[in-house]
């Protein structure tokens, strides 16, 4: 674990290995006067006036300049909060108190000095927090600068829809934004949507599973924004699965989809800035990106996500849990089968009316499956499949970081088919193609399961795609 830095003038563990900070000191004592002795600052543009525009993030380019990576030096990271009567008999004491800031705490902590004189678009949701629980959209009207546009992912702006949003501009009743929604009609904006917008700004926590659709959106703000040569800058996040490798094929052709559009593993374990670095290089060539990285964070810290709160990036993962399941269980949407959608765990509960629950919890718990207990559970979902029936199910509890969400989810369907062959039938859309298919990016895992081929056997099926494809990305990883 890194040092649990008290004051922002005493040394850190300095920047992330392998992205040294480039500093260049330069005068100027009206914000040296706010910050730690220690802090400098480096001259990036000037303002509208031709006054010049300073930053305290160490800067690094790469790609011929093409790429910039911004870190917040250890110099700079403020003084840890006061933490008054919570610093005893803390409730939660797995929580590491070692200073974490993300993207967005950075650009904050540097009073947006990047997005002074920019005309730029903002893509975010419930998850842009700051570490102290302030939406960054408030945090940067307050500094004096406003996004010319918000784009809304999949789940809406507050992050509580769980239908598509509306065609067109809307208008935020508390700021008077423009809003776009790209989970309507539209995924990507049109030339038109991004007149005058010369950057564009995304600040959203993410679950790095290919079907889980902020990554597509992204990917089309990429192409967008190189398009219309339009500059794209990050603020980063942490991965909640960065203990994990990446699990899972890659996207085959001809099953590219708005759950299927990133190039990687169903599983491929990157923050934003990962993988936006890592599309520039295969895809974007044109495109002129830039990163703002998390400061104090590394990739195998298991409680990154809860350092102070954990946030849901979806109305249905309300927990870290729920998102450690997620990528095993998210494969029974596409089966008649309550994923718990409507009740307090979400992928956590699962099951059905006809399930035989108890020989299911028998059947998993023979398999040692390692990381994660396993217990039935009676719930009624107030949404969804089976919205308000009583199911019989599977509770899926993961206890380490030794829980596989792949095989787990996998030994589950294998069961429920087994027990259930009247009852488990895979949906399709009105093409007649299999959804499943659609979520894995091809079709090996329902032939697998239909199969009933063993677990083993399916993952020699992927394994070494997902090998070569950390050997791959190791070039782009920041942390």
């Amino acid at each position: 674990m890194l040092p649990n830095i008290r004051s922002a003038a005493l040394p850190g563990p300095g920047p992330t290995p392998g992205i040294p900070s480039r500093l260049i000191p330069v005068s100027l004592l009206s914000l040296l006067l706010m910050l730690p002795a220690c802090c400098t600052t480096s001259e990036i543009g000037l303002d509208q006036a031709g006054r010049p525009v300073r930053t305290i993030l160490g800067i690094e380019k790469r790609a011929e300049g093409r790429i910039t990576l911004y870190d917040l030096p250890s110099s700079c990271w403020p003084d840890a909060p006061d933490r008054g009567d919570h610093g005893d008999g803390e409730l939660l004491p797995t929580r590491s108190e070692d200073p974490l800031f993300s993207g967005l705490d950075a650009v904050s902590i540097d009073h947006f000095a990047l997005l002074k004189n920019r005309r730029f678009a903002l893509l975010t949701n419930a998850t842009g927090l700051d570490r102290n629980l302030d939406r960054g959209l408030e945090l940067m009207l307050e500094a004096g600068v406003r996004p010319e546009l918000v784009f809304e992912p999949e789940h809406g702006l507050y992050g509580y829809l769980d239908e598509p949003g509306p065609d067109g501009f809307q208008r935020d009743r508390k700021h008077g934004l423009r809003v776009l929604s790209l989970y309507s009609k539209r995924r990507k904006p049109a030339p038109e949507h991004l007149a005058g917008i010369d950057l564009i700004v995304v600040d959203i926590a993410n679950l790095p599973v290919r079907c889980y659709t902020y990554v597509s959106t992204l990917t089309y703000l990429m192409e967008a924004a190189e398009e219309n040569g339009i500059e794209l800058l990050i603020f980063d996040r942490p991965n909640p699965y960065g203990f994990w490798q990446a699990q899972g094929s890659f996207l085959q052709e001809g099953y590219t989809s708005f759950v299927s559009e990133a190039p990687v593993p169903f599983l491929y374990s990157m923050t934003p800035g990962e993988y936006a670095n890592y599309m520039a290089d295969l895809r974007f060539h044109d495109l002129k990106l830039s990163v703002v990285q998390v400061a104090g964070y590394r990739r195998v810290e298991i409680d990154a996500p809860l350092r102070k709160s954990w946030i849901n990036p979806s109305p249905n993962i309300p927990s870290l849990e729920s998102a450690l399941v997620y990528p095993g269980m998210v494969f029974f949407e596409a089966v008649p089968f309550s994923l718990g959608r409507g009740t307090t765990r979400p992928f956590v509960y699962s099951g059905a009316p006809w399930l035989e629950a108890e020989l299911i919890v028998e059947g998993l718990r023979e398999l040692n499956l390692p990381g994660v207990e396993i217990s039935e559970v009676s719930f009624r979902p107030t949404a969804s499949v089976y919205k308000n029936q009583t199911c019989l199910g599977v509770q899926l509890t993961p206890v380490s970081s030794r829980f596989d969400p792949l095989r787990t989810g996998y030994e589950y369907m294998r069961l429920v088919r087994k027990l259930h062959p009247d009852r488990f039938r895979l949906r399709k859309d009105r093409q007649g193609r299999h959804f499943i298919d659609k979520l894995w990016g091809g079709p090996a895992y329902r032939e697998a399961i239909e199969a009933d081929i063993p677990y083993d056997r399916f993952r020699r099926t992927w394994f070494r795609e997902a090998e070569i494809f950390e050997e791959i990305v190791e070039r782009y990883r920041l942390y």
